[in-house]
């Protein structure tokens, strides 16, 4: 179990980063958000799958742009 935390909580991208980087920006913790995200993934996966993958799109688009 503490070997699955620490992987959690490690900010090297799992997917496409998303939860590093809004964990990030508004200063949540990275385990929860990571928490949270998976949790909205298993109870509703395509609504949740295609929001994280927006997200991971717009995100990249952002910080690429400057």
């Amino acid at each position: 179990m503490k070997r699955l935390t620490d992987r959690l909580q490690d900010e090297t991208r799992i997917v496409c980063g998303v939860s590093a980087k809004l964990a990030k920006q508004y200063g949540w913790s990275l385990l929860w958000t990571r928490v949270v995200i998976v949790g909205l993934v298993v109870s509703t996966p395509s609504i949740g799958l295609l929001a994280y993958f927006v997200i991971a799109v717009v995100m990249s688009q952002k910080t690429t742009r400057f």
